[in-house]
């Protein structure tokens, strides 16, 4: 058996996630993607685009209806993300990123059960 040392469930959920970095240069990067799964904690999503380990990322997340009744009025969680692993995708096309949450409200984005 593997030992689960996650802090919150994760809840698999294909929603899309805005994401916005600076590159190693400075330069601006964004991409659409979609969410793998997300927790209380952190998301894993893909990208085309590979960042670095460490990096700080600007998350944009649509919140399903029924997550805004008790979570927030807003439409759209937003929070920044610590990368905190980086592996290819099986197809080698693109990159998973997993990233931490690091915004002081990302104990309000809970999916309901």
């Amino acid at each position: 058996m593997f030992d689960e040392r996650r802090r919150q469930k994760r809840v698999d959920v294909n929603i899309p996630i805005r994401v916005k970095w600076a590159d190693p240069q400075g330069n601006r990067c964004e991409e659409v993607t979609r969410s793998i799964n997300v927790s209380a904690d952190g998301a894993i999503f893909t990208l085309k685009q590979q960042v670095k380990m460490g990096t700080v990322l600007e998350l944009s997340l649509p919140l399903p209806r029924q997550m805004q009744k008790g979570i927030s009025p807003k439409a759209v969680y937003e929070a920044m993300g610590l990368v905190t692993r980086v592996e290819h995708t099986p197809d080698r096309l693109g990159f998973k990123i997993a990233v931490r949450f690091r915004s002081a409200s990302t104990k309000q984005y809970r999916a309901e059960s």
